[in-house]
């Protein structure tokens, strides 16, 4: 039997996966993971070895001109699905009290990152809003007014587009309560340290797992006493 728990199956899965998506092989891609989850890979390992760098790599080859943008968006696709069967494999009830607000920053088009952010947090027991692509920063901040999270999570994945946190971050300093605000996303990678902070953010977390580890860390789950005092 193939022991799928270890690291050499996670790249092996990751080849065939980045052929299938090449390939445009949408059945096969989604034959892949479901073999894999079935023969016990955790999800962590199915997410973050697997589904994410295969996309970072077709991004890469994009960028480079070797895949044309109809491949991109096609692999996109494909995975999004992939990932909206896994979700509610991750998801448990609510159980923290906690919740966090995600959005793609102004022009942000890929929503992934942040899709898989919401469900490490869901994983975890937080109730997440998910506003997906390119939200407005005046349109955040008046959701966030309305609904109070704990958390605002920013997910950038376009270097030239982090001006757009700035703007997004400037209207959140507007809201009272102010949330905790977090950025993320393959954008990051090329900034200095230190870059987050200046643009006015509380962290700056790498990856979804590292995100959700940070923020149950920083807003443990709320007592009967926490509600009574709200």
């Amino acid at each position: 039997m193939r022991l799928v728990s270890t690291d050499v199956p996670a790249r092996d899965l990751h080849d065939d996966y980045l052929a299938a998506l090449l390939a445009a092989d949408s059945i096969r891609a989604r034959h892949l993971i479901d073999e894999a989850v079935n023969d016990g890979m955790p999800l962590t390992d199915v997410y973050l070895k697997v589904l994410q760098p295969a996309l970072e790599e077709i991004g890469q080859r994009w960028e480079a001109g070797e895949v044309t943008i109809a491949y991109e968006h096609q692999a996109t696709a494909i995975t999004q699905g992939i990932l909206g069967a896994l979700g509610p494999k991750m998801r448990v009830a609510p159980t923290s009290g906690r919740l966090a607000v995600l959005a793609c920053t102004p022009g942000e088009l890929h929503s992934l990152g942040v899709q898989m952010i919401g469900d490490f947090l869901e994983a975890s027991g937080w109730e997440v809003l998910l506003l997906g692509a390119s939200v407005p920063a005046s349109a955040l901040a008046g959701l966030v007014a309305d609904e109070s999270p704990d958390v605002v999570v920013l997910s950038t994945a376009t270097a030239g587009l982090l001006p757009g946190v700035e703007e997004s971050i400037a209207a959140l300093d507007e809201v009272e309560p102010r949330p905790f605000v977090a950025v993320g996303g393959r954008a990051w990678r090329s900034q200095p340290p230190g870059r987050a902070k200046e643009l006015g953010a509380d962290c700056c977390v790498p990856g979804p797992m590292e995100l959700a580890q940070t923020l149950s860390e920083r807003f443990p789950p709320l007592t009967d006493d926490d509600d009574e005092l709200g």
